[in-house]
């Protein structure tokens, strides 16, 4: 991390927000085969470039759907798109908003109820039936900076794959008001008679999305660099479209962290996002270390590196 970041994360009124947390770690008892999967994600942008909020997941069926362009947002994704906020926040063992900007954060007084979060949604959804397998990958706390990578490896029993043949992600983008990245359409890393299909593709900034329910401002006050200032835009009470554009220079000049986060640059890359498969293997019986979701899901092991 270069000295800049480390001084806009010093600057109480220019910090991302916290809004990560790690996967709990969840048993399945013995089945005769296990699939393990490793989920990766990597900021490939340059210094001083567009930094990602953790990047949420969650395996299904196909019928969850995460967006419609040219439709309203839903609750979900205007609260990752304008606060990375994703309900998984206060229930995951081993994170906390202590010594943070944000500080006294809680379940009561969020942006929005954490019922109206993607992770309820998702929990409610159809699309998860039998199963509820989603998640966090990040490489700190506060998001990914332009050379930062984490993975996350999940373990789940092969009787499940039916239910969770497709995967969904979504993450925030700053310095934005609300813009996001994520896939409108499934991808299915499984095909339907089982075999592991995976991804590995890269996010351009062409493929940024704009929630279209903040206003694009870009200015300090609205930007959720601090508790105080969560929530705090102008509300826009438009559609999901591809993100039109910075309205000025501002944002990139005021602090050397940003000087190069235009990604609406010709041929930006954000991001690359892997789903690799692991091992197949007779699981055997293990201990729960902490419940976080229903059906079939264990962490293993995470792993945060950082180019130099």
């Amino acid at each position: 991390m270069t000295s800049q970041y480390r001084a806009l994360f010093k600057t109480p009124t220019i910090i991302i927000a916290a809004i990560a947390a790690l996967t709990s770690t969840i048993t399945m008892k013995s089945a005769a085969q296990a699939i393990t999967l490793n989920l990766s994600v990597e900021n490939l942008g340059p210094e001083n470039g567009a930094v990602l909020s953790p990047v949420w997941f969650g395996l299904h069926d196909g019928s969850f759907d995460t967006f419609n362009p040219g439709s309203p947002a839903s609750s979900a994704i205007e609260a990752i798109a304008e606060d990375g906020i994703t309900g998984l926040e206060f229930n995951t063992p081993g994170f906390s908003f202590d010594n943070t900007p944000f500080e006294g954060l809680n379940p009561n007084n969020t942006p929005i109820p954490l019922s109206s979060t993607i992770a309820n949604l998702f929990t409610q959804s159809s699309a998860t039936t039998n199963s509820v397998i989603q998640g966090k990958i990040f490489a700190s706390a506060l998001g990914f900076f332009p050379g930062d990578t984490a993975a996350v490896t999940i373990n789940f029993d092969d009787s499940l794959i039916a239910n969770n043949r497709f995967f969904s992600y979504v993450s925030m983008l700053i310095p934005t008001n609300d813009g996001f990245i994520s896939n409108d359409e499934p991808i299915e890393i499984f095909d339907a008679e089982g075999n592991f299909i995976g991804a590995d593709f890269i996010v351009l900034g062409s493929d940024v999305w704009d929630a279209g329910t903040e206003i694009n401002d870009e200015s300090l006050s609205s930007l959720p660099f601090s508790l105080e200032i969560l929530a705090q835009g102008e509300e826009q009470n438009g559609v999901i479209e591809k993100f039109p554009g910075f309205t000025g220079n501002e944002i990139f000049s005021f602090n050397p962290a940003f000087t190069n986060a235009d990604f609406t640059v010709e041929g930006y890359q954000l991001a690359r996002i892997r789903v690799t498969q692991v091992s197949k293997s007779v699981p055997e019986p293990v201990t729960t270390i902490g419940l976080f979701t229903l059906g079939g899901l264990f962490m293993l092991r995470r792993r945060v590196s950082r180019t130099q």
